[in-house]
């Protein structure tokens, strides 16, 4: 007899999030070509960020983080007109929200001594969670300091699209440095130091951590 399906995603809730995060990475880039593109996109982000913190506590928990991912899209949304304090607000509300979530899946991935595909798929997840928070920030900096980012040499007056964003984001997480994107102001510069470092002993320390585990464990 097979499990109920809420046991299902209870089980396998860090394989789903995995999955939802390339989903939402892997279409961002293309729906900015499309006229309801940035719609989807927030709507992408949105099911990321709520798949992301599902697994953390209890359901009072849950419903109150489950308010908060609402305003804080809320205000992502309405900041594409207003600017300026509501779009620094919702970008820092879901960057702590994702910070949270990513913060959680580390600790779940490094919660057993034996490593099992859930626990890698954690570590994963952490690790996309990383880019997407910072595509949201290089976004919401870009639309409240017009200028601040340059898009082939040439400053993006206009801002960075969310696709544009989530992929100079995850280009500075690795430290591929291709240089079609690059930051021009001391905050941006800052701010894309900051993720290539985190990016980096990331990888080192919790890959290690992981393989450490994987060797330690008891072979059956």
């Amino acid at each position: 007899m097979h499990p109920p399906l809420p046991v299902l995603l209870r089980r396998h809730r860090y394989a789903i999030l995995f999955g939802a995060l390339l989903v939402t990475l892997t279409l961002g880039p293309l729906l900015e070509a499309l006229s309801f593109g940035h719609r989807v996109m927030e709507l992408l982000l949105c099911v990321s960020l709520l798949a992301a913190l599902f697994p953390i506590g209890k359901r009072v928990q849950r419903h109150l983080l489950l308010v908060l991912v609402v305003v804080a899209q809320g205000l992502r949304w309405w900041a594409r007109d207003a600017g300026g304090a509501l779009a620094l607000s919702g970008a820092v509300l879901w960057g702590v929200l994702a910070t949270v979530a990513a913060w959680h899946a580390v600790r779940y991935a490094l919660s057993s001594q034996r490593v099992q595909s859930e626990h890698l798929s954690a570590a994963l997840s952490a690790y996309l969670l990383l880019g997407l928070c910072g595509g949201v920030v290089f976004a919401a900096v870009s639309a409240i300091s017009p200028g601040s980012m340059a898009v082939g040499g040439q400053p993006a007056q206009d801002g960075l699209g969310m696709g544009s964003a989530l992929y100079f984001s995850f280009v500075t997480l690795a430290t591929l440095g291709y240089g079609d994107i690059t930051p021009v102001s001391q905050v941006a510069r800052g701010l894309a130091t900051l993720e290539a470092i985190t990016g980096q002993l990331f990888l080192a320390l919790l890959v290690a951590r992981l393989v450490g585990l994987r060797s330690s464990a008891p072979s059956q």
